[in-house]
């Protein structure tokens, strides 16, 4: 980050958005290493088809690796996944020389990605390759060596494989390619497993056509290669493909255009036939930086520094990767709904991700709470995670009732209210079949006992909060549907949290933690405040005490209480945030954390925490975040950071933080415009010393969506020195202790 930024507003001051140059600070490599996870190659906002290298072991789920040779480019990936594979369908893999039986990975050099672009050389081959993509196609540029023969592998039986022993492995259960004709090249290939642990199997289809007529092709299975064969069938765990070769000595560049499918090679074809009609490759380019173009133009920024402005709107970008949308493309059942896949997790993204699309994409956003009610209408329950048309993995709660209030409280169109309710009850009141693929684990324990127990769930401390939020989602729109017993009754439910307070839990000098219980009432001993895990456990999840300590966004204000008052709970925040080991802001549980001040009345200090977070962890290259995107979940937390607000998601209220920008607008939807000015902003005028709304003095650290959406221009007046501001009403809480509801 820039430390003088001062000066940098002065020198380097710059509009975007509005002038479309948006796109062009987008940076696809940011984040691909140190644990982020990103996926480098080229797409388009949720485009369906994410062509990209896949380097070394194959592990992970984005494919890109800092070292290891490509061993060439499949398909599929997903974003900022991380835990178990899923995808990498699909590989092209472009060779010289006679065909032969091994390895065909590469090393490469002089790797480059842009916006909609992506090109590595293959030294091995001494061969260039270029991608570009439109939504479910890609075209390939090969430039080989003008020498030597030019071969096109396809590998059909290529994933991603596993990182950890959680059973998470894909498996091919079959494959299938054929020869059409010197130019065309289709198949199948069908698996199961993965980081889901998805029994049904899903296939991909795929449709290759090359701007060149092959000499020579055969197919291969195992280890066995067959000359002029077009037909070959795959099994499990048995490689299996098959190739193009072009004459040398001819023109030294080949185009390949492939497209895939989820239904059928007939619709793979129809797709590379719509969006990718001939091998205009820097044509299809244009049309990708294009369609960036207009996703990014709902947010301008001004005088803000190129380094700033290329971080953030790649951390838009990410955010606008996944889902996937997949409309037309669903092979499980018909629907006249839109359809999207690759929810991994709203566990991940309902806090940060999907309140960021319903400000700047929320027809998109729409579209994909629709899809969760029809997923319910069709499978039975609403997912958490779903990714390959199969519902898995569920991290904690059950996040789609987060999702589905914050689409009601915010207005986006077309969802069937009435359903998406009638979803979110079964998961309250219905033990699933499995836990880990949807609803909610340990129910009988949570309505008979009010907590969840050591004994009845695994990760209970961390679900137990985490339904206690959800049921205040419920009891949410409960109301609003008018049905006022449910109401009553998960409102109340909500208030569980409370039974998992151990009072006598002790850590830094602070007394009153989260902590699990056995069924019988007493606590799990000894009590260990940085006690957390993964998987399995009696404990946390991606947290320990600390974290969940503070995780009640339904009721903060009793949360304070709880800790003791205004200023105790303030000093606890500050230990929180100090001590290397409490805080971790790549686990999404503490995102609303830094924020939690607002209800104490020190806004000023989640001004520090802010400001510090982003500066300390954020950063321009291929380690810029500080740990796993989480399919945007991060670079959408850091996004709210900088422009300076936050929502506490499912409530239509947004925090006030410490904008880092002099201007943002946001170009809604409604075609009106609400825009953050904030006046003399540095690097170290970081606090709010006045604030205007649309010339009226404005007193309160936070607003709701309603106010957004009426447009208008919210003036901050920043200073060095902290200054008691906010002296307005707090932001709600469930309870009777703060002075709204």
């Amino acid at each position: 980050m820039q430390k003088k930024l001062g000066i940098v507003l002065i020198s380097l001051a710059v509009t975007t958005g509005a002038l479309g140059q948006a796109a062009h600070y987008i940076d696809p490599m940011l984040g691909v290493d140190g644990g982020g996870n990103t996926f480098p190659g080229p797409s388009l906002p949720f485009g369906m088809i994410k062509p990209g290298p896949d380097i070394g072991d194959n592990k992970g789920n984005a494919g890109w690796k800092a070292k290891g040779d490509i061993n060439g480019f499949s398909q599929t990936h997903l974003n900022g996944a991380g835990g178990g594979p899923k995808y990498g369908n699909i590989l092209i893999q472009p060779t010289t020389g006679i065909m032969r039986a091994g390895n065909y990975a590469s090393p490469r050099a002089d790797e480059q990605a842009s916006v909609g672009y992506y090109r590595v050389r293959l030294a091995r081959y001494q061969t260039n390759v270029e991608i570009t993509t439109a939504s479910r196609a890609a075209i390939y540029r090969f430039t080989y060596p003008a020498a030597e023969a030019k071969n096109i592998l396809f590998d059909v039986s290529h994933m991603l494989s596993s990182t950890n022993d959680y059973g998470e492995a894909q498996t091919v259960v079959s494959s299938s390619i054929h020869i059409l004709s010197p130019t065309e090249v289709a198949g199948r290939t069908t698996l199961v497993g993965g980081w889901n642990k998805q029994t049904t199997p899903y296939t991909v289809y795929f449709y290759a056509s090359t701007d060149t007529a092959a000499t020579s092709w055969g197919t291969w299975n195992g280890d066995v290669f067959h000359e002029g064969s077009k037909q070959q069938e795959g099994g499990v765990w048995v490689s299996s493909g098959a190739w193009l070769t072009f004459a040398a000595g001819e023109r030294p560049v080949v185009q390949c255009k492939v497209g895939i499918s989820f239904v059928s090679e007939a619709q793979a074809k129809r797709n590379v036939a719509t969006e990718i009609p001939g091998f205009d490759f820097d044509g299809i380019r244009a049309q990708a930086i294009a369609a960036w173009e207009k996703a990014l133009s709902t947010l301008e920024i001004k005088g803000a520094s190129e380094q700033d402005l290329q971080v953030f709107y790649t951390a838009i970008y990410h955010t606008m990767l996944t889902p996937v949308d997949r409309t037309g493309e669903n092979p499980v059942w018909q629907s006249d709904e839109p359809y999207y896949d690759d929810f991994f997790t709203l566990w991940d993204t309902f806090r940060s991700s999907g309140p960021l699309l319903t400000l700047i994409a929320p027809d998109r956003q729409a579209q994909m709470v629709r899809t969760l009610v029809d997923v319910y209408r069709h499978d039975g329950w609403l997912p958490d995670g779903r990714s390959g048309n199969f519902n898995g993995r569920t991290q904690g709660g059950s996040n789609a009732e987060f999702v589905i209030v914050d689409a009601y409280l915010n207005g986006l169109p077309g969802i069937d209210w009435e359903t998406a309710y009638k979803g979110m009850i079964k998961d309250a009141e219905v033990s699933p079949q499995d836990q880990t693929r949807e609803g909610r684990g340990g129910l009988d324990d949570w309505k008979n006992l009010g907590y969840l127990s050591i004994e009845g769930v695994d990760r209970p401390a961390s679900k137990q909060m985490e339904y206690a939020a959800d049921d205040f989602e419920i009891a949410i729109l409960a109301s609003a549907l008018n049905h006022p017993e449910d109401h009553a009754k998960y409102l109340k439910r909500s208030q569980n949290w409370e039974r998992l307070w151990d009072e006598q839990a002790t850590d830094g000098g602070f007394t009153g933690f989260i902590w699990s219980r056995h069924r019988d009432g007493t606590w799990k001993t000894p009590f260990n405040a940085l006690e957390g895990c993964t998987w399995g456990g009696d404990t946390f999840y991606e947290g320990n005490a600390w974290t969940y300590s503070t995780f009640v966004p339904q009721d903060v204000a009793q949360l304070v209480e709880r800790s003791g008052g205004n200023q105790n709970f303030v000093r606890r925040l500050d230990a929180f945030f100090a001590v290397p080991g409490r805080y971790d802001v790549t686990n999404e549980p503490g995102f609303l954390s830094p924020y939690l001040y607002i209800w104490a009345g020190r806004q000023d200090r989640t001004a520090d925490q802010i400001r510090a977070i982003l500066a300390n962890s954020f950063h321009a290259g291929r380690q810029g975040l500080p740990g796993n995107d989480d399919s945007g979940a991060m670079s959408s937390w850091y996004a709210f950071g900088k422009m300076g607000f936050y929502p506490n998601a499912g409530q239509n209220v947004y925090l006030i933080g410490s904008p880092a920008f002099p201007e943002v607008s946001i170009h809604l939807g409604n075609g009106k415009t609400f825009v953050i000015e904030a006046k003399n902003v540095t690097a170290e005028n970081k606090y709010i010393a006045r604030a205007e709304w649309n010339g009226q003095p404005y007193t309160k650290a936070w607003f709701r969506n309603d106010d957004i959406m009426r447009g208008g221009r919210l003036v901050l007046t920043m200073s060095a020195q902290p200054v008691a501001w906010s002296t307005g009403d707090l932001p709600p809480s469930s309870s009777a202790k703060s002075k709204t509801q």
